[in-house]
C-alpha cells in the first residue's frame, strides 16, 4: 500500500511541474518569461504564463495567463522568438508594429486554432495612453481559425497580410491597411485550382477603391507541382 501511494504522489508530482523559459532576445525593450505546463518532443503546449519585464527590471511589467499555448524548441532547447515562417516554425512570442504607429506590440501563441492545425496567437497592441499592452480582437482574428498562422507585415506599403486555404487547390490572400487601430480589408485574391478545367487557374482579385469592391478575373496557366 505504502509502494503505491508513493507512485501515484510522484506520477502527480511530475504531472503538476511547470517547464519555465527566459527570453531575452526578443525586444530591444522587452524581457519575457515564459511558464508552460509540459513539453516533450521539443513541443511545448498546455496552459500558459507569459510574463512581460521591462530590461533591466525585476518586477513584471504585465502577465497575461493563456488556457493553451503550443511552440516548438530549438536546438538548444530554447524557444525562439519573432520567428513566423509560413508551413513551418513560428514562435511562441512576437515583438512587432502591427499597427505601424512606431512602437513595438506583441503577439502570443494560444494554441493550434489556425487553419489545419496551424498556431494561431492573441495580439495585444501597445497604447502610450494606457501605458501598456491591451488585448485587440479585430487583429487576433486575423490569427485565427481558417488562418495558415501568424500574420505577415509589409512594413514598407504599412499593409498586413494573412493567408488561407480550402484543401490543396484553393488558396487566399488578404491585405489589410490600419485605420483608428482596426485592420480594415483592402485586398483579396483567391486561387482557384478547383475548376474544371485542369490546364487553367482562376485567379479573382478584389480591390476595395474608394470604398468600393472591383472583381477582376483571370486565368493562367496551371502549373503542376
Amino acid at each position: 500500500m505504502i509502494k503505491i501511494l508513493f507512485s501515484v504522489l510522484l506520477f502527480c508530482t511530475c504531472a503538476a511541474a511547470q517547464v519555465e523559459f527566459e527570453v531575452k532576445n526578443a525586444s530591444k525593450l522587452y524581457d519575457v518569461r515564459i511558464e508552460v505546463e509540459g513539453c516533450e518532443d521539443k513541443i511545448c503546449e498546455g496552459p500558459v504564463t507569459f510574463t512581460v519585464f521591462k530590461k533591466n527590471h525585476l518586477s513584471p511589467f504585465q502577465v497575461f495567463k493563456l488556457p493553451d499555448t503550443s511552440f516548438m524548441l530549438g536546438e538548444n532547447d530554447q524557444p525562439s522568438a519573432n520567428i513566423t515562417r509560413l508551413y513551418d516554425e513560428q514562435s511562441a512570442v512576437n515583438f512587432s508594429d502591427y499597427n505601424f504607429d512606431g512602437v513595438e506590440d506583441l503577439s502570443l501563441c494560444d494554441g493550434r486554432n489556425g487553419g489545419y492545425g496551424m498556431p494561431s496567437y492573441q495580439i495585444y497592441l501597445f497604447l502610450p495612453r494606457a501605458g501598456r499592452f491591451i488585448l485587440s480582437e479585430e487583429f487576433t482574428e486575423l490569427s485565427q481559425e481558417g488562418r495558415l498562422g501568424m500574420l505577415e507585415r509589409d512594413a514598407r506599403r504599412k499593409r498586413l497580410r494573412t493567408f488561407s486555404k480550402s484543401g490543396c487547390c484553393l488558396h487566399m490572400t488578404e491585405e489589410f491597411v490600419v485605420v483608428n487601430n482596426r485592420p480594415k480589408k483592402v485586398l483579396e485574391i483567391v486561387e482557384d485550382a478547383t475548376i474544371p478545367d485542369r490546364k487553367r487557374v482562376k485567379i479573382t482579385t478584389k480591390l476595395l477603391v474608394r470604398g468600393r469592391w472591383r472583381t477582376t478575373t483571370k486565368y493562367v496557366p496551371r502549373v503542376e507541382q
